[in-house]
């Protein structure tokens, strides 16, 4: 969840929510779905202040834009590796994320794609099940 005071300083600043979701938009490596296309360019020509729930998804969908190399003291680069040596353990649609990433030498990763990253790792058991939760949801300041 978003900082209240982050969330009250974007709903009362049009420009600044304006100029963040325009940016977003224009993100060409974010798989937005057309409900968060069709936010971000609502969001990009609104003059008004914007409700609690609207500058709290803003801020949301900045943080999912965010990329990450490593999560909690773990290097996202040698868990790919790691779940790389062991993917005929996951599902054969994790297994083919878990091939994807190798194959294209992934260093950095967005934080939808380092949440299931870690979540692999933890079915694999090469980090613990406690460990790596900074991304969830619950647990973001």
């Amino acid at each position: 969840m978003a900082d209240y005071r982050e969330v009250v300083e974007i709903q009362k600043d049009s420009a600044r929510a304006r100029s963040v979701a325009q940016f977003l938009s224009t993100l060409d490596d974010m798989e937005w779905t057309d409900w968060e296309l069709d936010f971000l360019a609502s969001i990009g020509t609104r003059r008004e202040d914007l409700t609690t729930r609207q500058g709290e998804k803003l801020i949301e969908l900045r943080e999912e834009s965010v990329w990450y190399t490593a999560v909690d003291g773990f290097s996202l680069q040698a868990l790919i590796g790691r779940c790389a040596l062991y993917r005929d353990e996951l599902t054969e649609r994790d297994s083919a994320f878990i091939e994807g990433l190798e194959a294209t030498g992934a260093t950095r990763l967005r934080r939808k794609d380092a949440r299931r990253l870690l979540r692999c790792a933890r079915t694999l058991g090469e980090i613990e099940p406690h460990q790596g939760h900074s991304l969830d949801r619950a647990d973001t300041p």
